[in-house]
Order: C-alpha cells, then sequence, then structure tokens
C-alpha cells in the first residue's frame, strides 16, 4: 500500500486519509480534496488541520486565504465559527 503525500500535511491511500501521519476517521480517500491553509473537504465533511469542522457544509465551503473560510451559511477562521472575517474574541481569552 502506497501513502501519496498531498498539500497541508495531509496525506491518502486509497482507502484511507491521514493527517501528520495520522488515520483521518470517517474522511473519503476517493474524493478528498485539501484546498489551502490547512483546509480540506470530502463530499460529507470539512476539515481545518486535521480535525472536522463542526457544521460547515462541504458543498458550499470555500478557503479564502490567511486561515479565513465560508460556506453558503458561516465564516470560520483557523477552522472555527466566526461572526465576520476575523477571528472571534474568545480566541483570545
Amino acid at each position: 500500500m502506497s501513502i501519496t503525500p498531498l498539500n497541508s500535511g495531509y496525506a491518502k491511500d486509497p482507502w484511507s486519509v491521514y493527517f501528520a501521519g495520522q488515520k483521518m476517521e470517517g474522511a473519503s480517500a476517493m474524493s478528498f480534496a485539501v484546498l489551502s491553509d490547512g483546509y480540506a473537504k470530502d463530499p460529507w465533511n470539512v476539515y481545518f488541520m486535521g480535525r472536522k469542522v463542526e457544521g460547515a457544509s462541504a458543498s458550499s465551503f470555500q478557503s479564502l486565504g490567511q486561515g479565513r473560510a465560508k460556506d453558503a451559511f458561516h465564516h470560520y477562521y483557523c477552522g472555527q465559527k466566526t461572526n465576520g472575517f476575523g477571528p472571534s474574541m474568545h480566541m483570545f481569552h
């Protein structure tokens, strides 16, 4: 079995997806796509640095650069839902 390196720390083989050498449970290797800035997705889920972004819509998700992203319903910063395009205030406490 051969593991194919992708970008941003992601890799995959024919059956599984990995981030930083750790298997990502539930990610679809067949349709997995690395976006940018640590974001990636398959048809069902969005991931940031190997972790599932809860509530994100994979079908409309877009990475916007510098850790920012959006889907049809929300904005995100470094994988966290925000009220706008910057980091949410709780990230600084």
